[in-house]
């Protein structure tokens, strides 16, 4: 394909070679004139005879001729010729006799024709020429339209032509290295390198707006080198980030344009590939979610654990993260949904991404101890989340309430079903939880610390929940229910509070005087003794059974 350029008088040739901008270029047939006008210049990549247009500098390798026949390639170079072309900057490739040929014939041809040809070092690129060129030969807008063309052009016949595989961004990146001239590299949201990083990351940023039309505005850093650096958002969730390093020469106007038509070509290639990345965290994920629920036998767990690297004898815990909406009827709604997906995003910057799972209205994630140096490091940073995430909410003035259930830990992956469901039990009678341990803002729930309190809530026969309760306890109730007597929650706050009349009165916004006397109603009714321990425990027990029957 030929890419074209629009003129200003004057320019030639000789003008061009006069400039000495890219030492070690010479002319290199016999015949020649260097006094033709140089009106644009192109890269011929394809046999595209119409869009030649006259005075042009072809920039070639001749590789475009290398699978056609003598008088084909004669015919091309004649049509070439009847155009006006000023000259060719060429390559030169000896690799085949055929190609050896092939150059000895377009020298031949174009000293019969007087057009020079001008040898290029291996280390210069056309492109450079070609910038170089349409910037002398033009004024800048007409250089920037048709370079702008030139560069569409190119994107376009590599996205067509390349299959999307693992090498396509390292093509991709390496042909754009060679049109800005620079080095460029790719980071993913966390700053890992995924091409050709330099190995100092640290990014330290300002705004930088080109000194050009452009339809993008930069960040820019100094180093070393001076970097600008484009943040490439990909689906609202997924960032990269694109560091052109100033590391060979400045970047002008041209590089510019070349720059904005590269980043909506990479936000194609990167959204195929976050597309792909995507679906296989989806597969993964339904595959986690089916270990979790135990949905599957013991070989299918076997196979999936292998897939996803999970140990047979690492010590393992699910952590169930779940926003409670304050209306009811938000529960799986689209808007609890996106919430949790946020939340999902949010937990990502705390815990390790691999490890976390999105499910419908909740996000779990697997806790591996292994991975952790001191298990109090890991309750830290699920406190510190919560209440960030939860700070969060509240100043957005989200109505839900950020709760955690830890599950118990189990040896290797067959015990994941146990610790979810361990997880989802301590979420689902958090506000028991709360209520028995007299903090209701708790909103950590660990199953390992709730003791005997998991046997009662795993009996859901309410009658054989009732012979748990003293008769002591059932008495207390039926008088409360009858005359709204406040005798149990004053009980209950009373042992919580080491037996103090002065603290549970605090509590309770009552009278000292009112705590005695209910506590002497109590002792009338039931004859507890208060410094029997054995009593004492099972009152405290036939409590908490008692609000357990009221959530059953």
């Amino acid at each position: 394909m030929l890419y074209g350029g629009f003129f200003q008088m004057g320019y030639t040739v000789e003008d061009f070679i006069k400039n000495n901008e890219f030492p070690g270029t010479k002319i290199i047939n016999n015949l020649y004139e260097t006094n033709r006008e140089i009106t644009g210049a192109q890269i011929i990549s394809m046999p595209d005879i119409e869009n030649s247009g006259g005075g042009q500098l072809l920039l070639t390798s001749l590789r475009v001729y290398d699978n056609f026949d003598k008088n084909t390639v004669i015919y091309h170079l004649e049509e070439l010729n009847k155009n006006g072309v000023s000259g060719f900057v060429v390559k030169r490739r000896k690799d085949t006799a055929h190609q050896k040929e092939l150059f000895e014939l377009f020298i031949h041809f174009c000293d019969t024709h007087r057009i020079p040809v001008l040898e290029l070092p291996k280390n210069i690129s056309f492109w450079a020429v070609l910038k170089y060129v349409l910037c002398h030969a033009c004024n800048l807008v007409i250089a920037k339209y048709v370079y702008n063309k030139i560069v569409q052009d190119q994107i376009n016949h590599f996205l067509l032509h390349e299959l999307y595989d693992e090498q396509t961004i390292e093509t991709f990146f390496k042909g754009l290295e060679t049109i800005v001239g620079n080095p460029v590299s790719l980071y993913d949201e966390n700053f890992h390198c995924i091409y050709r990083c330099s190995e100092n990351n640290d990014f330290v940023i300002e705004k930088y707006i080109p000194h050009t039309i452009s339809g993008h505005e930069y960040l820019c850093q100094k180093r070393k080198y001076v970097e600008y650096i484009q943040q490439i958002n990909i689906l609202n969730y997924y960032n990269y980030y694109l560091v052109v390093t100033e590391e060979n020469e400045p970047l002008r106007e041209l590089d510019f344009v070349t720059l904005d038509n590269i980043i909506n070509a990479l936000f194609y290639l990167l959204a195929q590939d976050v597309t792909k990345r995507e679906m296989e965290i989806k597969y993964h994920r339904d595959l986690r979610y089916r270990l979790l629920n135990g949905s599957m036998s013991d070989s299918e767990e076997d196979d999936v654990a292998n897939l996803l690297d999970l140990s047979a004898t690492d010590e393992y815990r699910v952590v169930t993260f779940y926003l409670k909406p304050e209306d009811k009827k938000e529960n799986f709604s689209i808007t609890q949904k996106n919430e949790t997906k946020n939340l999902e995003k949010e937990i990502s910057y705390y815990l390790a991404k691999e490890h976390i799972l999105y499910n419908t209205n909740c996000v779990l994630y697997i806790y591996n101890e292994k991975e952790w140096t001191v298990e109090k490091d890991f309750r830290r940073v699920l406190k510190t989340l919560q209440k960030k995430i939860q700070d969060s909410l509240t100043r957005k003035n989200k109505k839900y309430e950020l709760l955690i259930g830890v599950g118990k830990s189990v040896k290797g992956y067959h015990g994941l079903k146990d610790s979810f469901k361990d997880s989802k039990v301590a979420l689902e009678y958090i506000d028991l939880i709360r209520e028995v341990m007299g903090d209701r803002s708790k909103a950590i729930v660990d199953c390992a610390k709730l003791g005997f309190f998991q046997i009662f809530i795993k009996i859901n026969d309410k009658e054989e929940l009732r012979q748990y309760i003293p008769d002591s306890v059932i008495k207390l109730d039926e008088q409360d229910k009858k005359k709204n007597s406040e005798l149990i929650s004053t009980l209950e706050c009373y042992l919580n509070n080491k037996q103090s009349i002065r603290k549970t009165s605090e509590l309770m916004n009552i009278h000292t005087r009112t705590v005695s006397y209910r506590l002497s109603k109590i002792v009338d009714l039931t004859d507890i003794d208060f410094n029997n321990i054995a009593e004492i425990l099972a009152v405290r027990n036939g409590i908490i059974i008692l609000k357990i029957l009221e959530q059953l």
